[in-house]
């Protein structure tokens, strides 16, 4: 009934912000209300929604993929990136079994080129909602997840987050990799037309988190010291550091922290899962949100 669209009875228009592309999906809004505590407030709670409902913040494949399970009990994601999208859907409508399903498909199927683009459909620097996975393979094989093509595609706030996480690989690898993302990003900003933006506008937000103090002297002069990222006297003194701790004061921004990056400095720890008896409320919660959030027109 779902790919066929008989007695369907409501329209889901997904038309991301965040993804290119939109698909129209038919269903069956009583159906939907049975198996779904979510769509059953959405449909019939105080405010409910008419023929038409307008998705802007999922991925069209990842909201199929959610009425798939709903609609057969099973949905088995084709590839990592279905996975992903499935997995967005499935968390913000509330479905805990379908959110493991892909949760154990992104685990067992990713690789050093996935850690990033993963990152950035969680668009988080919050460590606990990274995937344990992710993050074993920025301790273990950090050096190939910096290396990856996709690092240089990443967001802001993924990047960020690997900095947070990253360990296992020498300091001056970390400020090698995230120079040219800060390139790409800016070669990115000419070529769309965009104000063009400079390198060095590009890494400062991000110099408090890199550990200038951990490299060798050779290696900041040949590495960011040879930048012109830095002023005159902030070159000096974290140059003076390198050599001789606390021999003049630092800027304030920089991190103080010399030791390689060998170790968590933190336990990471994932978010339980909620358990079926507390979903009613999260549920009815969750699905007033959606009708008042204005993430669908009506």
């Amino acid at each position: 009934y779902l790919d066929s669209a008989v007695f369907s009875d409501v329209e889901f228009v997904v038309q991301s912000e965040k993804y290119s592309v939109s698909r129209s999906i038919r269903a069956h809004k009583q159906f939907l209300a049975m198996r779904n505590e979510v769509f059953g407030t959405m449909f019939f709670g105080s405010l409910p929604e008419k023929d038409k409902v307008h998705i802007t913040d999922l991925h069209p494949c990842g909201f199929f993929g959610l009425l798939k399970y709903i609609y057969c009990g099973a949905c088995l994601p084709d590839s990592f990136e279905e996975a992903i999208y499935i997995r967005e859907a499935a968390d913000k409508y509330l479905v805990p079994e379908l959110v493991t399903v892909c949760s154990k498909y992104i685990a067992e199927h990713l690789t050093a080129d996935r850690v990033c683009p993963l990152i950035d459909c969680l668009a988080t620097t919050d460590i606990e909602r990274i995937d344990d996975a992710a993050l074993r393979m920025l301790r273990n094989d950090a050096l190939a997840v910096l290396n990856a093509e996709s690092f240089v595609d990443s967001h802001d706030t993924t990047v960020e987050a690997v900095l947070n996480v990253v360990c296992g690989v020498p300091e001056s690898c970390v400020f090698l990799a995230i120079r040219r993302w800060a390139e790409e990003k800016c070669r990115k900003s000419l070529s769309s037309g965009e104000t063009p933006v400079e390198v060095d506008a590009v890494l400062r937000p991000f110099l408090p988190k890199l550990r200038f103090l951990a490299l060798t002297p050779l290696e900041y002069v040949k590495g960011p010291g040879s930048w012109n990222l830095l002023k005159s006297n902030e070159d000096f003194a974290i140059l003076r550091n390198i050599i001789v701790r606390g021999s003049v004061p630092l800027p304030s921004w920089v991190c103080t922290d010399d030791t390689a990056r060998s170790q968590f400095r933190e336990l990471f720890a994932s978010k339980p899962l909620p358990t079926t008896g507390s979903l009613s409320k999260e549920a009815e919660t969750t699905g007033r949100a959606l009708e008042e959030s204005g993430d669908k027109k009506q």
